[in-house]
C-alpha cells in the first residue's frame, strides 16, 4: 500500500477515521492524504456577507487538518492535508482517483438505517461510488452502549 485517503469532517466518526487510518498507514509505511470537504456558502447572502461566510467556514476545517496533521507527525507517517469544497462523498471519490490512493478510509455517524436515509450517508454514497477499497470507521460511544444495555 502506497497511499491511503483519509477523509473526515472533525467528527467523533471523522476523528476516529484519521486515527484508523493513519494506524493503517504506520502499519504499511504508506502516505497519506487527510480531507476536509466543506459546503460552499450559500451565494445568496450577498457580497458583503460571502467573504466573511468563506472565512468562517474554513477556519474549523483549518483546525482539523492541523490537528490530524500534528497526529500524522506524532506517529511519523508522511501525511498532507487537503481542503476542498462541494458534496463530500464526490470530493472523495473523485480525490481518490485523481491521486490514485489505495484505500479510502472515511468516518460514520452510525445513525442506523431509518436516520441514513432520511439524511444520506456519506460513507454509504462513497462506498458505492468508488472504484477502490473502502474502510468505513465508526466512532466507538463506550457510555452509550452502557446506557442502553
Amino acid at each position: 500500500m502506497n497511499r491511503i485517503l483519509i477523509a473526515t469532517d472533525g467528527s467523533p466518526g471523522g476523528c476516529q477515521a484519521v486515527r484508523q487510518g493513519l494506524a493503517l498507514a504506520a502499519t504499511t509505511d504508506a502516505e497519506a492524504t487527510i480531507l476536509y470537504v466543506r459546503k460552499p456558502p450559500h451565494g445568496i447572502i450577498g457580497d458583503a456577507y460571502y467573504q466573511r461566510a468563506l472565512t468562517a467556514t474554513f477556519a474549523p476545517a483549518r483546525q482539523v487538518i492541523h490537528d490530524a496533521l500534528a497526529s500524522a507527525d506524532e506517529m511519523d507517517v508522511d501525511a498532507e492535508g487537503e481542503i476542498m469544497e462541494g458534496d463530500a462523498a464526490e470530493q472523495i471519490v473523485e480525490l481518490a482517483r485523481s491521486r490514485d490512493v489505495d484505500m479510502i478510509v472515511v468516518g460514520s455517524r452510525a445513525l442506523g438505517p431509518f436516520a441514513a436515509t432520511l439524511l444520506g450517508s456519506v460513507s454509504q454514497a462513497v462506498v458505492h461510488g468508488a472504484d477502490r477499497p473502502v474502510l468505513v470507521v465508526t466512532a466507538h460511544h463506550p457510555e452509550e452502549r452502557r446506557a442502553a444495555a
